[in-house]
């Protein structure tokens, strides 16, 4: 019967256990981040000012704020995201995904694209003000 009992016990226990792997590994992001360039498939008029995009991680909250002082949307649109995630991996509400590197005061942020649509890969690369 103990040995029933234990069995159980170990049952429970492991099932309470979580399997999901570490949390998003966000301290690094925290604070503002200017955007400096973008690297796509696309063309951009050598007008564009990527400086006017700014976003900044709260990661007590798990939220990033977005703003642009321009007409151009270039990373998101202007607002407040939540997001969520393992590891280097950022997940949002809105169906997407990002890997991030922080690398001094620079931030990278390689969107994880549909592997069967050729044209989507886009990096950011932000830098610290």
């Amino acid at each position: 019967m103990k040995k029933i009992l234990l069995f159980a016990m170990l049952c429970l226990f492991v099932a309470c256990v979580e399997d999901d792997g570490p949390a998003v590994d966000d301290i690094a992001l925290e604070g503002e981040w200017v955007l400096s360039d973008v690297m796509c498939y696309c063309f951009f008029s050598e007008e564009i000012d990527f400086t006017q995009t700014h976003i900044f991680f709260d990661t007590e909250e798990d939220s990033l704020t977005v703003t642009h002082n321009s007409e151009y949307n270039l990373f998101k649109k202007e607002g407040v995201y939540y997001y969520g995630g393992q590891g280097f991996i950022l997940d949002f509400a809105d169906d997407t995904a990002y890997q991030f590197n922080v690398r001094g005061n620079q931030l990278i942020l390689v969107y994880l694209d549909d592997p069967d649509i050729a044209d989507d890969e886009v990096t950011y690369y932000f830098t610290r003000p």
